[in-house]
């Protein structure tokens, strides 16, 4: 291999090592401590979990059901609802790019930013 050829394969792999890099710091919603409760399509509570005390949060729904969200050690869940599936209670501790969602409730809850509205 000639001196130009070695130039090009070392800028070809910074330039993509510098692109994974800004990437995963870009892109990366879960590194976000600020979260949205949303309920029919309206945020009714937003936290940074980071400074949240831990506590639990019931969220009625306009046919008298219920959602409870416990927020813990800078982590989210619902901890218990009346829904036929619990899935949203199945679901866990918020992470990554996957809300939490309770479609019998019209309940979200999911990573966002601080300017977010």
């Amino acid at each position: 291999m000639t001196k130009s050829v070695k130039i090009c394969i070392a800028v070809i792999v910074i330039i993509f090592a510098v692109a994974i890099v800004f990437s995963l710091v870009i892109l990366d919603k879960s590194g976000s401590k600020f979260v949205s409760i949303v309920q029919d399509s309206e945020v009714i509570y937003k936290f940074d979990l980071s400074t949240a005390e831990n506590q639990s949060i019931r969220i009625e729904d306009k046919n008298g059901g219920y959602n409870i969200v416990e927020i813990s050690d800078g982590k989210i869940r619902i901890s218990d609802a009346d829904c036929p599936d619990k899935i949203c209670v199945n679901t866990g501790f918020l992470s990554g790019d996957i809300p939490i969602v309770c479609l019998p409730h019209k309940l979200v809850i999911r990573y966002s930013y601080e300017n977010e509205n």
